[in-house]
């Protein structure tokens, strides 16, 4: 059932697909001729364009299948589903272009493609919007879910059956957990089946799916055999392990001495030119917020001083990058005086009304743009903790201060993965240095906008 429900999905995505690109093509050639929107010197005749439009939408079709549009993608937000279909319209757009330059059978407006483009991006895009909105209730029902195992007791197992529990239309469904160790107990409320070396019995006895593996470093070497057994039996797997954590840096080959070697591939921001590339994003976006956002600073500022005695803002010393202190503004959401190092909890007696209301939908968090503004911050970036706590964390948790390599942000890596507030300190670490070594222009806008989409509703927002 699961097989045909993905199927009938795959095949719909695909014709509707074929539509869109096609009705997408003939609106932008009656955009650019027949609307009077604009200047036409003459009109090349419609026949003669929708000789063209079965090679588009082929075109178009070939490149989805081969970005990966019709595979099967659990969990997918919308920014990446967003980022995927403008790739592949991007790519499918510079094709046909190409093409009418090479082949040159007739004269085609650039202007119709470029149109086209915009509009097969906003379509499509659309259009698995909805289909995936249905995929999801229809999973939320029973349809099309998915049995697995988990394998591992971890903390990096208990965020991955926490989240799987809180997102049902994900289609998963666990059946239990496998323990690197322990052959009873529970892991978040799912019952532990038995060990490792039992994995081969637990599969023919319980038949999942699937098998999830979040197995802590010590219980890597046990893998290969249980990937080996999957396969012999054709069971599905994904490894989200802290590998994650241990190996997040690129690898990049050399040659020394005629002998290939690998070697440690240098973060992007220890580049110059990338730093400024940054500093410029940061400086420009920050800079239109502060703008845009000015009538709302006021608002937000007569609310905080209605709604306990202080001052508006509230200053904290934290640890930037390469360990530099510098002072972070948010507005008070607590009562004065009552302020400390430690996290705020569900229903906080500290927080005020007001102040509930700005941290549930980060608006506490808008005086950072200044900080952005004058050089001490990122947009996008670790976040920044007070002097006492990086110390601390610095000699108990294993490559801590290496998110100083870079400038504290407002949001970033680790916070729109759900490790927020009181989460797991070392796996917001391992997030911050996958971004570290991994950061592009486009990842820090990817983090931007699923932070204006994630950001209300946020269970750690308190």
């Amino acid at each position: 059932m699961r097989l045909r429900i993905f199927s009938i999905f795959s095949l719909v995505s695909f014709c509707l697909d074929g539509l869109l690109v096609a009705g997408s093509f003939m609106l932008a050639n009656w955009i650019r001729f027949y609307s009077g929107w604009m200047k036409v010197g003459s009109i090349t005749s419609y026949p003669h364009y929708r000789t063209f439009l079965l090679f588009f939408v082929a075109v178009h079709l070939v490149v989805f299948k081969y970005v990966g549009l019709y595979r099967s993608r659990r969990g997918v937000s919308g920014v990446d589903e967003f980022s995927k279909v403008a790739k592949a319209v991007f790519i499918s757009a510079l094709l046909v272009s190409s093409s009418t330059f090479l082949i040159r059978f007739f004269a085609f407006s650039r202007l119709v493609i470029a149109f086209s483009a915009v509009l097969v991006v906003a379509t499509v895009w659309l259009e698995r919007s909805l289909l995936r909105r249905a995929q999801v209730l229809l999973r939320r029902r029973g349809v099309g879910v998915t049995r697995i195992f988990v394998a591992g007791t971890g903390e990096t197992a208990k965020v991955l059956i926490r989240r799987i529990t809180r997102n049902p239309g994900l289609g998963y469904r666990i059946v239990g957990v496998v323990s690197e160790g322990r052959t009873s107990g529970a892991v978040e409320g799912f019952r532990v089946l038995g060990v490792l070396s039992q994995f081969n019995q637990l599969l023919g006895k319980h038949k999942p799916d699937e098998v999830i593996f979040a197995l802590p470093a010590a219980a890597h070497g046990q893998l290969i055999p249980l990937l080996v057994t999957l396969q012999d039996r054709g069971v599905k797997y994904k490894i989200v392990s802290d590998l994650f954590g241990l190996i997040t840096s690129p690898l990049e080959s050399d040659v020394l001495l005629d002998m290939p070697v690998f070697e440690m591939k240098e973060a992007p921001l220890r580049a110059w030119y990338n730093r400024a590339a940054k500093r410029t994003f940061d400086l420009v976006l920050a800079a239109a917020g502060i703008a845009v956002l000015s009538p709302l600073w006021i608002l937000i500022s007569a609310g905080v001083k209605l709604s306990s005695p202080g001052p508006v803002l509230f200053h904290q010393k934290r640890v930037g990058r390469d360990g530099r202190i510098f002072h972070m503004r948010k507005f008070r959401t607590m009562r004065v005086g009552t302020e400390t190092v430690a996290f705020t909890a569900k229903n906080d007696p500290r927080v005020t009304r007001f102040g509930a209301f700005l941290r549930r939908t980060s608006l506490d968090e808008l005086p950072q743009l200044l900080n952005v503004v004058t050089g001490r911050m990122s947009l996008v970036g670790p976040r920044p903790e007070v002097p006492g706590l990086v110390e601390k964390f610095r000699k108990e948790i294993p490559r801590y201060f290496e998110r100083h390599q870079v400038k504290s942000g407002i949001t970033g890596w680790a916070q729109v993965n759900g490790f927020r507030g009181n989460t797991s300190l070392e796996e917001r670490v391992k997030y911050d240095i996958y971004y570290i070594e991994n950061w592009s222009l486009l990842f820090d806008v990817k983090i931007i906008a699923r932070t204006v989409l994630d950001i209300l509703e946020h269970e750690h927002a308190y």
